[in-house]
């Protein structure tokens, strides 16, 4: 998530890091962000679950988070949201 707010970062780790030029690296980023974005993680990891499932239907998949805040792992309740 707030990949776009990260922008400076990205850039300036391409320009740094990987030797790019900064314009090239500016519309690398803005080339590629849209793409990488996470609107709503919890959407998100309920979208990817559904594709996951849909990929690989033999295979069980459980929609879980991970919080940074509290270092705990979730399981998202997917009966509880409506899509």
């Amino acid at each position: 998530m707030t990949l776009i707010a990260r922008k400076d970062a990205f850039v300036r780790g391409l320009v740094e890091r990987a030797g790019w030029p900064p314009e090239q690296a500016e519309e690398h980023f803005h080339h590629y962000a849209p793409l990488f974005e996470i609107g709503n993680e919890v959407d998100f990891v309920l979208s990817e679950a559904k594709r996951l499932r849909r990929r690989y239907p033999g295979i069980p998949v459980a929609p879980m988070m991970y919080k940074v805040e509290d270092n705990r792992l979730y399981l998202v309740d997917e009966g509880s949201i409506t899509q």
